[in-house]
């Protein structure tokens, strides 16, 4: 495996582990990880994106780096309903003002943990606010020259989608 694939692998884990935590102790869900690949195409994947930026810097052998990336957590409108009544732990049956908050605040719990992690591999990551865009018709572009690994999961609350982009 190349030096960057290793490294990438490296940072998208925490992130991985994190959201999965979440579930488990916010929403007392399991989630089951699908087969990650390489995404190549700006479709969205849900109806509801959350979308946070992750920058900084990492040591690495006493090389210190800036990097670059995304994490992008996406539900189809089903799956984000159910996710937002587990973690609020109320019974909402459409998108309203609410929950129309609880992907950003599942975005920053997840890059919260995956921080915490990042930090002792020698990753520092910079404050970002996250941002959420609803419905179909937009498409997801990133910068330079990342790439983005798309990790789908289902659960008893339905399908949710994690994407990851890195580069150093």
């Amino acid at each position: 495996m190349k030096d960057e694939d290793q490294r990438y692998l490296e940072f998208c884990k925490p992130f991985i582990d994190a959201v999965k935590d979440l579930y488990d102790t916010m929403m007392s869900t399991q989630l089951k990880a699908g087969t990650p690949f390489f995404k190549t195409d700006v479709k969205p994947y849900g109806d509801i994106t959350a979308l946070m930026g992750i920058n900084g810097t990492v040591d690495k052998d006493g090389v210190k780096k800036a990097f670059k990336g995304n994490m992008i957590l996406s539900w189809p409108m089903e799956s984000y309903i159910k996710s937002a009544n587990a973690m609020m732990m109320e019974e909402y049956t459409e998108m309203n003002e609410e929950i129309a908050d609880v992907g950003m605040e599942i975005s920053n719990i997840t890059t919260g943990n995956a921080k915490k992690v990042l930090a002792e591999m020698g990753y520092l990551i910079e404050m970002a606010t996250p941002t959420t865009v609803n419905g179909k018709d937009y498409q997801l572009r990133s910068a330079g020259n990342t790439r983005t690994i798309h990790i789908p999961f289902e659960s008893d609350l339905g399908t949710f989608f994690i994407e990851l982009n890195y580069e150093d």
